[in-house]
């Protein structure tokens, strides 16, 4: 039986017992898609009444951003006094919706590099990226909600006892343990493993890194000042930290080994041990699941893949599938009306798209898992396909409470997301909203692939400038040195390859020598300025991009009469 097609959850059950909910990993796309199904829930009246919120990724940037408002509802320090209500969680998510859109188009993943004493502080010592994109999680997405430059992991649990109906839930921030291979779980009360989160259904001989609480008096003073330091956004940003992609995000002063000496914990993905998060949940003791799974699925190929590098990726893809496959095959053990999961892609609910549906769907799959900038034509497509997906399976086993009937379809709130549905219903809008998913699989320079004439001006044009002077120059004055030109090409391809430094140090620094070296180098670099110029280019390409082509693209992706 497959566990995807029994979504029957009891609204009565999962309003009494432990109602969990995981988000799982897949970027920002997958935090849009969750964003979707948190609304679909506000309206059946079932947030309320989460007890458990377990995140992967992408799932633990939003789910940090809801929980934090939820603790200030429950905690009564919103500024305008709201009160715990099945309403006071719609309007939470209807915030959600609007300002989690604005945080992300800041461009986190430019933005890691568009400041040059950070970038030199990159190139010259051991603050990684990793630690980088934590402040910026906290500067960008957790600030604007409390207000704190820094937001200790400590401070996270909800100061609130459960009342008028609304449970006070706990937030899971799922990483995986290069060390052990183990789950690593990171909460307001605790960091660490437990011996049930090592396997799934099984056990395994490696150490374990205990739990660790934040108000244990018997641990010595050093760990308790280190489980001080842990923030929120560095929390969420172990939680990112893609194999490849961003260097391990690194724990030093919590545990030592039996000699005595200490560990330094690398962090990587939650995906790598369980993608959906729904280890947590069971861990917890739910007795009801919602699983919003926004992962990376393994789709048909026929004609496999050939390169070696891609036959590795491909294995990878299918050892996760299925690990994804047993982990779901658990939930029917709990009972047939006591899950639901909503899988980005899945046909069911995208009516609206027409005879397009299909195309929609895959477009939606493609949509790059990355901390990038996405435009309101992304955004709101995802949240809508979320909510539509959630709301076809939950059907008519879940009305919606009687506070909720009003004029918009049997709805009092009309989501701004579902401004998508009016877009889908006329031909050219539609047509439109398909070129800009499409566009939307694509990493970088996704502006140049929308057929707009503007962008293209401003990087054509500025360039004939130099060339032309260049030109000039080379006619003018006499013919210059080989040796000179030698100097010139290597100072330029540096430069370039500056540019593109995120992946290429990435890459470079899985090998620990030259990790090291460039370290070294940098650090004996630093006084002539070398460090600071290759800093300083690396913050020009992005200052360029966030001020010019950024705008552009997320200009050309609004909705037409939506949001300015």
């Amino acid at each position: 039986m497959n566990p995807e097609q029994q979504v029957c959850l009891s609204p009565e059950g999962a309003r009494s017992g432990k109602l969990g909910i995981a988000l799982s990993g897949g970027g920002l796309r997958a935090a849009l898609f969750h964003i979707g199904v948190l609304a679909r829930l506000a309206e059946r009246d079932l947030l309320r009444h989460v007890s458990v919120i377990s995140t992967v990724s992408g799932g633990a940037i939003i789910g940090a951003f809801y929980y934090l408002k939820v603790k200030q509802l429950l905690e009564n320090t919103r500024a305008d006094a709201l009160k715990p209500s099945a309403e006071a969680y719609r309007q939470l998510v209807r915030e959600v919706e609007e300002e989690f859109i604005a945080a992300l188009q800041v461009n986190m993943r430019i933005m890691a590099f568009a400041d040059r004493q950070q970038n030199a502080r990159m190139l010259a010592s051991e603050y990684s990226s990793s630690y980088r994109f934590a402040d910026l999680f906290d500067t960008y997405f957790f600030k604007p909600i409390t207000g704190r430059d820094r937001n200790p992991l400590r401070d996270l649990p909800i100061q609130a006892s459960a009342k008028d109906g609304a449970a006070v839930p706990t937030l899971v921030l799922n990483a995986t343990a290069l060390n052990t291979g183990h789950l690593f779980q990171m909460t307001g009360t605790f960091v660490g493993e437990s011996t049930v989160s090592s396997v799934v259904g099984g056990t395994s001989t490696m150490p374990l890194l205990p739990r660790l609480f934040m108000d244990d008096p018997s641990l010595p003073f050093g760990q308790r000042t280190r489980l001080d330091q842990i923030t929120l956004g560095q929390a969420v940003a172990a939680s990112c930290c893609v194999p490849g992609l961003f260097e391990p995000f690194s724990l030093e002063g919590l545990y030592t080994d039996e000699k005595g000496e200490d560990v330094e914990v690398r962090l990587v993905d939650g995906g790598v041990f369980d993608n959906q998060g729904l280890v947590s949940l069971f861990e917890e003791g739910c007795t009801h699941f919602v699983c919003s799974d926004a992962s990376e699925l393994l789709q048909w190929q026929s004609r496999p893949v050939e390169l070696i590098h891609q036959v590795a990726m491909r294995a990878n893809d299918i050892m996760m599938d299925r690990i994804r496959n047993e982990t779901l095959a658990e939930l029917p053990e709990h009972g047939p009306d006591r899950y639901a999961i909503f899988t980005l892609g899945d046909a069911d609910g995208s009516a609206a798209f027409g005879e397009d549906a299909g195309r929609f769907l895959e477009a939606l799959r493609n949509i790059r898992t990355d901390l990038d900038a996405f435009t309101d034509l992304e955004a709101r497509s995802l949240m809508y396909h979320g909510f539509m997906l959630s709301g076809f399976h939950l059907g008519d086993t879940m009305p919606a409470p009687a506070d909720t009937v009003g004029s918009q379809g049997g709805n009092e709130h009309y989501w701004a997301f579902q401004e998508i549905e009016a877009l889908a219903g006329d031909p050219e809008e539609r047509a439109r909203l398909l070129r800009y998913l499409d566009v939307g699989s694509r990493q970088f320079m996704k502006v140049f692939y929308l057929g707009k004439t503007l962008p293209w001006l401003i990087l054509i044009l500025p360039t004939l400038i130099p060339i032309g002077f260049s030109v000039l120059l080379i006619y003018l004055l006499p013919p210059i040195p080989t040796a000179a030109w030698v100097v010139l090409v290597l100072f330029v391809l540096t430069a370039v390859a500056f540019v593109q430094n995120a992946r290429i140090i990435e890459w470079l620094d899985q090998i620990d020598w030259i990790r090291h070296s460039r370290h070294k180098l940098a650090i004996a670099l630093k006084p002539i300025g070398v460090t600071m110029m290759l800093a300083m280019v690396g913050a020009l390409a992005s200052w360029i991009n966030l001020r010019i082509f950024n705008p552009l693209f997320l200009r050309y992706g609004r909705l037409r009469g939506g949001r300015k």
